[in-house]
């Protein structure tokens, strides 16, 4: 007998292929309740073949399936756990902040990804649509549903789009903000700006405000038109 595991979709399928002399009856259960057909649970034998489909699947349809083919010679079952929030494709719960600092200050980004302990899934992280990787000042975590990167020390040249990819084999999801890293020397200028010069970092706001928008845009295929008034 052989158990085949359910492909994502709104429809889960169950089979197994049952052989026996007399043809043995067929019983579904799911944990220790009999499972009768219905709209819901459609149940069919035939050819050797038993199959259990449930029309819609929801998440308090997981637990263990079970089918038990039974005759004279006795019984023999197979099961099959299965857990519908691990059926799903990747989903940021909980977003990246944008963050501006000083250089040489530590950066921390963080955020919240479902479903937990899928064995498939993939969390990358990318600066400006590059992947980053671990390294002396760089750390990053990805345990039950939470990741985060760390900067020990941040730099100027790290400033852009920073971005949190997780992809598994139903799908992928992302979730992205900017990091801004000025050094001492354009804060000291900053702050001795008088205020009629001040549009210049009204500009530079906008010239990052404006990567986040393309960032955006180039996954939509859409180039975005920067104008400053």
């Amino acid at each position: 007998q052989t158990s085949q595991s359910p492909s994502f979709c709104e429809s889960v399928t169950l089979e197994c292929q049952i052989s026996g002399h007399p043809q043995p009856t067929v019983t579904w259960y799911r944990e220790d309740y009999k499972i009768e057909s219905s709209m819901d649970f459609q149940i069919t034998f035939k050819a050797g073949l038993a199959r259990l489909v449930i029309r819609e699947a929801f998440a308090e349809d997981s637990g263990r399936f079970t089918c038990t083919a039974t005759n004279k010679a006795g019984s023999v079952s197979t099961s099959y756990l299965y857990d519908k929030e691990k059926q799903q494709k990747p989903f940021f719960k909980k977003k990246l902040t944008s963050l501006r600092l000083k250089q040489f200050g530590p950066a921390h980004f963080e955020c919240r990804l479902t479903p937990i302990g899928d064995p498939t899934m993939v969390v990358e992280w990318l600066h400006d649509g590059k992947p980053l990787e671990a390294a002396n000042r760089l750390r990053m975590i990805n345990e039950f549903g939470y990741c985060s990167l760390d900067y020990g020390v941040a730099y100027s040249r790290d400033s852009g789009v920073i971005t949190c990819r997780a992809t598994n084999k139903y799908g992928t999801d992302h979730t992205s903000a900017t990091l801004i890293v000025k050094d001492e020397k354009s804060l000291v200028e900053e702050s001795q700006l008088p205020e009629g010069k001040r549009g210049l970092q009204r500009i530079e706001d906008m010239y990052y405000n404006y990567i986040i928008v393309s960032h955006k845009a180039l996954m939509l295929n859409i180039l975005p038109i920067l104008s400053i008034n």
